[in-house]
């Protein structure tokens, strides 16, 4: 089987301070992410990792190096680029809550209309860019281990349409650099969710039942 590890980057300030943190908030991580990093880094086994996948944006870059420490070549895809939210990037959520609560889900997550209200991306566009990407990975990738490096708009999504589950609002976020195991079958393609936003330290490499 191919085993994919998505990984969620470390805090930025616009986590810390819960402001909306999409592909046009392009900041590096803060103390906080860095040590975060650092933690996983020491609870991953990188050497069981066959490739490194990683969004170009600095704050993934940045987690996708800490963890790697020098083992692959990161392979950077703009496919993994978190959520564009348009002219609300970077707002406080607060603020744009107080304004548009119709847009925010039960959850305090965007609903799959909010961008009616704004002139970001759609979570249609946001899957189809992130299917094809996992398409392609698949489909290249054969009783591999994979890690993914990226965010966490855009790793609900994917699981989501992995999953095939009805709507995004099912899926909670990930916790900064945490990490979320989908092990895909070989011939089928067909994709299981072996474990959802584990956190280091943590046993993160599950052996196959005999």
């Amino acid at each position: 089987m191919l085993n994919v590890y998505i990984v969620r980057h470390g805090q930025t300030d616009t986590n810390k301070t819960l402001a909306i943190n999409g592909s046009g908030t392009n900041l590096p991580l803060n103390e906080t992410g860095i040590k975060q990093a650092e933690a996983l880094r020491d609870s991953f086994d990188i050497e069981r990792i066959d490739y490194v996948y990683a969004s170009p944006l600095i704050r993934a870059k940045q987690t996708a190096e800490i963890l790697d420490q020098g083992k692959h070549e990161i392979i950077y895809d703009d496919r993994l680029k978190e959520m564009n939210y348009g002219n609300w990037d970077g707002k406080p959520a607060a603020e744009i809550h107080a304004k548009y609560p119709q847009a925010f889900d039960d959850l305090g997550y965007f609903t799959e209309n909010y961008s009616d209200y704004c002139t970001g991306e759609t979570y249609r566009q946001l899957a189809d860019r992130l299917m094809d990407f996992w398409h392609d990975l698949v489909n290249k990738h054969v009783n591999e281990s994979v890690v993914l490096v990226f965010h966490g708009t855009a790793s609900r999504s994917l699981v989501q349409n992995i999953l095939e589950s009805t709507g995004i609002s099912k899926i909670g976020e990930m916790q900064n650099a945490a990490v979320t195991n989908i092990s895909v079958d070989d011939t089928s393609k067909k994709a299981f969710l072996r474990y959802y936003n584990r956190s280091a330290p943590c046993d993160f490499f599950l052996e196959p039942k005999s």
